[in-house]
């Protein structure tokens, strides 16, 4: 009945202030718990038998040092199953009386919602701990060093529940013991009106913060954003992104920005778009008219054709009783996707170099295709493999590569029906036009 009256009593106390969440504008929280402790597990290994267990009270007044750190004061009154032993440790005790204590310790929590693994306002706020604290214990006093974990469960702006275990170990000549406690904790302090969607209110904020307990508004990055507002109070930012940064400009925040310090468009993630020049000329692909042939930029990416005929219009009367002028075009078929010369295109292509050895041109141009099926980057990659091998075979043949150039088309432009499939796959082909 007095442990009830105690809680009571605690809470109408604390109900009679102003209380919200614990923070350095509201550093101080007050907080009082059941707790549970037991000595008799450690020996017989029950830790969850209930009758090791025996309760107590415990109060606590804490103090916001950091983002990471608080600093806590804390007194416990309760009963425990204490061992009946002559001389420690120098046997195991079998009996165990139940018997009242009273110990006090200070501790230092490491909060883990400190803005670098959760956010400070997390409804869910975990902590690690540890300290030095003395105990009354079978009528002596001795010395314990306590450790732990517990986390806080954020309930209003002024209250939280408050859940830990702690080990404590005696460092004098006494025994081990578990304790867990479950309580609220409250913060007291005037509260502050802090809207965090309205970063333009931030100087209503800081007016507001220097009336309270005379405590001036941080700014740790030094943004002009106080940390109390602010989404990344370490990190100097713009207030856009809730005090968070855009080291590039390109307003898309850093932690969305896959190229934070480099500008960039949202449909690349803040990169800027990949540039891609197969053929190392210069000429973006997507602007190569031969992104596969080294080329020239005002050629749009193509080489520049150098006429053979430079004769004299003289000489070229007179040199014409001994050739023919060539100006037509060959086809050469492919019945499936492959870029090598079978006997039959080979022959055809003999052909063609005796009848170039005997004749005179400007130039010839190699242009391969290949039908719609399959993936379009790919088909223009086996037309241009194409080009190259009709290319190279006809250098092999004594025909200058100087005067030709080869040009993958892939699907575009085809020249047979390709809804057709009797007529799509002669849109397998090479076309050789001389010039």
């Amino acid at each position: 009945m007095k442990k009830h009256i105690l809680i009571i009593v605690a809470l109408t106390t604390l109900s009679i202030f102003g209380i919200h969440a614990q923070n350095r504008f509201h550093p101080w929280g007050l907080g009082i718990s059941y707790n549970v402790s037991n000595m008799e597990g450690l020996f017989n290994q029950k830790f969850f038998t209930a009758r090791n267990y025996s309760g107590g009270i415990k109060i606590h007044a804490s103090r916001y040092i950091s983002h990471s750190f608080n600093a806590r004061l804390e007194a416990t009154y309760g009963s425990i199953y204490y061992p009946q032993v002559e001389a420690y440790p120098r046997r195991t005790p079998s009996i165990f009386n139940q018997q009242n204590f009273f110990e006090s310790s200070f501790l230092i929590e490491y909060k883990l919602n400190n803005n670098y693994i959760f956010k400070e306002n997390a409804y869910v706020q975990p902590y690690l701990f540890i300290g030095l604290g003395t105990n009354n214990m079978n009528k002596d006093w001795n010395t314990f060093f306590p450790w732990g974990a517990g986390f806080k469960i954020k309930c209003t702006n002024w209250m939280a529940v408050n859940l830990e275990t702690c080990f404590k170990v005696n460092i004098d000549n006494s025994y081990n013991y578990l304790q867990h406690n479950a309580g609220l904790i409250f913060s007291i302090g005037k509260t502050i009106d802090k809207n965090k969607n309205d970063i333009a209110s931030s100087k209503k904020v800081k007016n507001d913060l220097k009336e309270v307990n005379n405590i001036k508004p941080i700014d740790s990055d030094g943004d002009g954003i106080d940390d109390a507002i602010d989404e990344c109070p370490f990190l100097a930012g713009v207030s856009q992104f809730g005090g968070c940064p855009d080291s590039d400009g390109d307003g898309i925040p850093d932690s969305k920005d896959a190229c934070p310090n480099e500008k960039g468009s949202i449909e690349n993630n803040g990169c800027m778009p990949k540039i891609i020049d197969t053929d190392g000329d210069g000429v973006a692909d997507m602007d190569d008219q031969c992104p596969y042939v080294k080329g020239l930029a005002f050629k749009f990416g193509c080489p520049e054709l150098t006429k053979v005929n430079t004769m004299t219009n003289d000489e070229k009367t007179k040199n014409n009783t001994d050739k023919t002028i060539l100006n037509s075009s060959i086809e050469i078929f492919y019945t499936s996707s492959v870029s090598t010369l079978n006997e039959e295109q080979q022959a055809k292509l003999n052909e063609l170099a005796e009848q170039l050895s005997k004749s005179t041109y400007t130039r010839i141009k190699i242009n391969a295709y290949t039908s719609n099926s399959g993936n379009s980057e790919s088909n223009i990659k086996l037309s241009m493999n194409r080009a190259l091998t009709v290319l190279n075979y006809l250098a092999s043949k004594g025909i200058s590569q100087k005067q030709i150039g080869a040009y993958g088309y892939g699907p575009f432009n085809p020249k047979y029906n390709n809804s057709d499939p009797n007529e799509s796959i002669k849109n397998q082909r090479v076309e050789i036009i001389i010039e």
